[in-house]
């Protein structure tokens, strides 16, 4: 390295060294921004826009990609938002963002992304992430065969069609895709980094206080949580069990 280069490199240092000074120490934060994909379902949709809300006062921006059979319902409620929807070609919207939400997964775009398929915007994007190695992180209420929603709803398919559902969801994480509940979509964004907003966010628990019996499908289909808490002399059935992974409920033995 040459004695100018030398130089110059002290000069961009001491420089450096002055704006912070100036500024009091701090940099401004780089301002994070992610594409929301909403498809064409509401489950888990209430929970997700509180959510979404949460990110937007602790500095997100967003801008959308709303399914055509959706947009009817959704554009005056993402109104408040400020989320502007944007249009054209996958590849072009993907050259504008690095983060990816899905609020609203439903079971045939699980399906399409699962199986590679591409056939309209919302897919095209997915896809086109996946191979740009985009951070993709989807709410799992829609696509989930045994979800809150779905069961509240008394929408349970049989078991063969609650299989393709789940293996659906599975194959999404295998390719790399953040799955999350709805009401959890903010934490799984976020990671462990805390939100700067005044409001905590907060997840459901079932603190369970058993320390003996058995824990059966049953008891596990009801749970309203996403954290199980038994005693270690407890046994919980095979199909409890996943019935629990299925659901995303953590088990934790004490």
């Amino acid at each position: 390295m040459s004695i100018d280069a030398v130089l110059d490199r002290i000069l961009l240092d001491l420089l450096s060294d002055r704006i912070i000074a100036r500024m009091g120490g701090r940099v401004p934060a780089k301002p994070r921004s992610a594409l929301l994909l909403f498809a064409e379902t509401d489950f888990g949709l209430e929970a997700a826009l509180e959510q979404l809300q949460q990110l937007r006062d602790a500095g997100w921006a967003f801008e959308t990609v709303i399914a055509p059979e959706a947009r009817q319902s959704l554009k005056d409620r993402l109104a408040g938002f400020g989320a502007a929807e944007v249009e054209g070609k996958a590849g072009d919207i993907l050259d504008q963002h690095t983060t990816i939400l899905v609020p609203t997964l439903s079971i045939s775009l699980a399906a399409k992304v699962a199986l590679g398929i591409a056939d309209d915007l919302l897919s095209k994007i997915l896809q086109g992430g996946l191979e740009r190695g985009v951070r993709i992180i989807a709410a799992r209420d829609g696509g989930c065969p045994n979800g809150r929603d779905r069961r509240a709803r008394g929408l349970l398919p049989n078991a063969a069609y609650q299989a393709t559902m789940s293996g659906h969801l599975q194959t999404l994480m295998n390719y790399g895709i953040e799955l999350s509940w709805a009401a959890r979509l903010a934490v799984a964004v976020e990671g462990a980094t805390p939100l700067s907003s005044a409001a905590p966010i907060t997840a459901p628990k079932l603190v369970a206080a058993r320390t003996e019996g058995v824990f059966g499908l049953r008891e596990a289909r009801s749970l309203d949580a996403t954290e199980l808490r038994l005693g270690h002399a407890v046994i919980v059935t095979p199909a409890a069990a996943e019935e629990l992974r299925a659901r995303d409920i953590a088990l934790v033995r004490e």
